[in-house]
């Protein structure tokens, strides 16, 4: 039972995460929900294409910002909350891309699959950097390089979705 306490944790955060976003949706309306969605990944709107910087923009400054807040003792806290508006922008782009005539396909092979993955890595990467008290016997002294780890599959992961994209919006 102890082993399974990390799992049940990331999956709580998870599931909370994008109900979280899907709410927001419903209660922002759509127009500002876009907004938020495709003003950290354009390739949301299925109007445009997006850039594919802006998409590696957003990745690097989430995994830049939980180095800096497990950084700094004061601000190690709020490493899990990043991982939680992670989990509640997978919801409400989730939201934004469903609620879009003919993104039905997009959504079901290259959005939901990837994105599902790297907010999974995402927390893992997170609790990995700052675990939360009742998760820290669970992480070894290895943490960090764990850490690493994540980060570069995390990577090689959003360079493959990101290329699955443009192969499929073409």
């Amino acid at each position: 039972m102890p082993r399974t306490l990390p799992f049940l944790y990331l999956l709580t955060l998870l599931i909370i995460g994008y109900t979280g976003g899907t709410v927001l949706y419903r209660l922002s309306g759509p127009g500002m929900a876009e907004a938020a969605a495709v003003f950290a990944d354009g390739r949301t709107s299925l109007g445009g294409t997006g850039l594919p910087w802006r998409a590696a923009a957003a990745f690097a400054a989430l995994h830049v910002l939980a180095l800096f807040f497990a950084s700094h003792s004061a601000l190690r806290h709020a490493v899990m909350f990043l991982a939680g508006i992670r989990s509640v922008y997978f919801g409400l782009a989730s939201a934004v891309l469903i609620s879009q005539e003919g993104a039905l396909k997009l959504y079901a092979l290259w959005w939901f699959p990837g994105q599902l993955l790297l907010t999974v890595l995402y927390i893992l990467f997170c609790m990995n950097l700052a675990p939360p008290f009742m998760l820290k016997r669970h992480f070894g002294r290895d943490r960090k390089a764990a850490a690493v780890r994540i980060a570069v599959i995390s990577a090689f992961i959003a360079a493959g979705e990101m290329g699955l994209f443009y192969f499929l919006a073409n």
